[in-house]
């Protein structure tokens, strides 16, 4: 069996739902992301728009030079096609990832997990790095190299058969291990449901997103007074959105899986 198969029966073992490798080349979709910043859509989240921010986006080698793979991993999570009705008074609404246990804390316990593991495999301690949204990484794009879904007109990373109500990890390893097959069709088609479904009118019709707009940006990274206009077009919703993973029908299929143990929604 080799590393790669050994790699991915580890993570699916322990609750994956999707493991890819690549490697550490430009993302692809590279100079749309500039062009996104130039534009403004990141709001105030400036983190994205910085001088290192854009170096190493561009460059995912300079993030750990000695590394020659990347392995994503993507955990499911509780689908909100069930969340509480939209018109229940006094309900506070939270996006399905926030549900369970915080996955900044989620993916870094299986990262260690997987690191002491391949110790054994290797006979040594490999140099690694990971991150779940937390770095400076086009995670998505690489995902998708990794053959772990297209991205769709929402932004969101979509696979066929799981949808796209999971979250992504990654973890850079100075290890060459072969990569896989990139996904390089996208089937949202001719759909536009998530376009017209945004109350706030976010999604823009060529696969872009005007994050100063959109609900999860205002209710979480948005630090100022949310502007009047958008306000009542927010509906309930206090911590995130999902409304446009609720309306693909990709998630509408796929979408209701049994999540990741930690991603157990809590009372």
């Amino acid at each position: 069996m080799s590393l790669e198969t050994q790699i991915k029966q580890f993570s699916y073992e322990r609750g994956a739902n999707g493991v890819g490798i690549t490697h550490l080349e430009s993302p692809p979709h590279y100079p749309q992301y500039l062009r996104w910043v130039e534009m403004g859509f990141q709001g105030s989240m400036s983190y994205l728009d910085n001088e290192r921010a854009r170096a190493l986006r561009g460059n995912p080698q300079a993030i750990l030079p000695s590394a020659r793979s990347v392995v994503f991993v993507s955990l499911p999570i509780a689908s909100s096609i069930q969340s509480p009705p939209a018109n229940r008074p006094l309900t506070g609404r939270l996006a399905s990832y926030a549900w369970g246990e915080d996955y900044h804390l989620v993916f870094p316990k299986l990262f260690q997990a997987f690191v002491e593991w391949l110790s054994q495999q290797l006979g040594r301690v490999p140099e690694a790095k990971w991150y779940t949204d937390t770095g400076p990484v086009l995670e998505r794009d690489l995902a998708s190299g990794a053959g772990l879904g297209w991205i769709g007109k929402n932004t969101c990373l979509i696979y066929p058969r799981r949808g796209s109500f999971f979250l992504l990890g990654e973890i850079f390893l100075d290890v060459a291990l072969e990569p896989d097959e990139p996904f390089k069709t996208d089937h949202c088609g001719t759909c536009t449901r998530c376009i017209e479904a945004c109350p706030t009118g976010c999604i823009l019709p060529n696969h872009t997103l005007d994050a100063s707009r959109c609900i999860s940006y205002l209710t979480i990274e948005n630090k100022g007074s949310i502007p009047r206009e958008l306000r009542e077009k927010m509906g309930n919703w206090v911590f995130g959105c999902d409304i446009c993973q609720q309306v693909c029908p990709w998630n509408q299929r796929f979408g209701q899986t049994e999540p990741y143990p930690a991603f157990q929604p809590r009372e």
